[in-house]
């Protein structure tokens, strides 16, 4: 069927951005040197992180960090802040550079950790708090990173699934944890296994094992193994603001200079095509520049999806990694009944970007990413496995293990 999504729709809305709940934007936090890793470093091996983000207020802001440990499902291990760092526990984050030749302005602060100020020396779950000096009991940043010592080994496998019922939707992740020279007394109670699809904390879950072995721990063949397939990650790119790329339709100059990307309306796709993606992450890149970190500009994306109709009690939102997997307000999609689709917009530093249509039922608030994506057994998605143990010692969970496993596409 061909179909082309009205662009009056979108001249409409040009430079008219929902206002954002922040001012802070492109939040990025990895290990050096590893752009699309997740950001987790090894205890005591001299691996930073490095961690940065835009602030687009008008104002000139300060800003301090702090960094809490956590348990293995991020709440407050409620350790003294001696038990798991050196230094000093609250430090101002005083790296930053402004923009030039933005029509956008903004301020770039940045930070290395763990630096001079402030050690690590406890392994396990943190969470660096951002605060702004003017208000410092709301943090603007909350920023998940973890430390592992690599004391277990995870030797891990993505087979087809041996159910059935999930043989041409989904694959089946099967792994055993060897902790030979650790002491355990009780596994189940003692440890805890998570595993997230992806980097998206959102599809997080934990596991238990399938059997108890001399020094191993053994985790497959059951229904908690097997993850939806989905299809690869949407994508484009808005490096250049002259030169359309694959997915975008156009590019219109609005108000006071504004770039507006207006993307090829999507679909949900009925069969499975390879894509090439970054596994939902993003990256900043400017043409025609010698720093794309200060010259690359924000631009509006207009994105949109075919469907026939809205989707009763549900929210579809612009999802990924850019986003930190959240569902933002500033996201959320409308349905446009004139031309059958969703459609939303997005605030965006030019580069690459990963994304996914999410559907939220109102009741449940659990990404639903199947409806607008489909399920497809061949998609070669990534997994990240952590595994914790309780030390009675320190009375919080360390994480002794950590290993990112990805399923080839099938046929490679």
């Amino acid at each position: 069927m061909k179909f082309f999504l009205n662009l009056s729709f979108f001249i409409l809305g040009i430079g008219n951005m929902m206002p954002a709940q922040s001012q802070i934007r492109t939040v990025q936090c990895y290990p050096v040197g590893s752009p699309f890793a997740e950001p987790v470093i090894e205890l005591g091996s001299g691996q930073q992180l490095f961690f940065s983000f835009d602030d687009l207020s008008s104002e000139t802001n300060s800003y301090t960090y702090k960094i809490v440990h956590c348990d293995p499902d991020w709440n407050n291990s409620n350790l003294s802040s001696f038990t798991y760092l050196t230094g000093f526990f609250s430090n101002p984050l005083d790296n930053y550079e402004y923009s030039f030749n933005t029509v956008v302005p903004y301020t770039r602060f940045t930070l290395n950790l763990p630096n001079e100020e402030v050690g690590i020396k406890l392994s396990g779950n943190y969470l660096l708090q951002v605060y702004n000096d003017q208000n410092p009991d709301s943090a603007v940043v909350l920023q998940r990173f973890a430390v592992v010592e690599n004391k277990v080994g995870i030797a891990a496998s993505v087979v087809n699934s041996t159910n059935p019922t999930f043989l041409y939707t989904s694959r089946q992740l099967n792994f055993t944890v060897n902790y030979t020279g650790l002491q355990i007394y009780d596994p189940v109670r003692d440890t805890r296994v998570y595993v997230t699809q992806n980097q998206d904390p959102n599809s997080r879950r934990n596991f238990t094992p399938t059997f108890v072995r001399q020094n191993q721990l053994v985790y497959g063949n059951g229904v908690d193994n097997i993850f939806n397939g989905l299809s690869p990650f949407r994508n484009f790119q808005c490096s250049s603001l002259v030169y359309y790329t694959r997915y975008v339709k156009d590019v219109l100059k609005g108000p006071e200079g504004r770039y507006n990307f207006i993307l090829v309306p999507g679909t949900v796709p009925q069969r499975y095509i390879p894509t090439p993606d970054r596994g939902g992450n993003f990256y900043i890149e400017a043409e025609n520049v010698q720093n794309s970190d200060l010259e690359a500009d924000y631009i509006v994306a207009h994105f949109a999806i075919l469907y026939p109709e809205p989707i009763p009690g549900a929210e579809v939102y612009i999802y990924g990694k850019f986003a930190d997997w959240q569902l933002l307000p500033e996201l959320k999609m409308d349905y446009d009944a004139k031309n059958k689709a969703y459609v939303g917009q997005a605030e965006l530093k030019q580069g690459y970007y990963d994304y996914m249509f999410a559907v939220v039922p109102s009741k449940e608030k659990k990404t639903d990413l199947v409806t607008m994506q489909n399920n497809f057994y061949q998609t070669p998605d990534e997994y990240n496995i952590r595994f914790y143990m309780y030390d009675y010692n320190v009375m919080c969970f360390r994480l002794l293990g950590y290993q990112t496993v990805g399923a080839k596409p099938m046929g490679s």
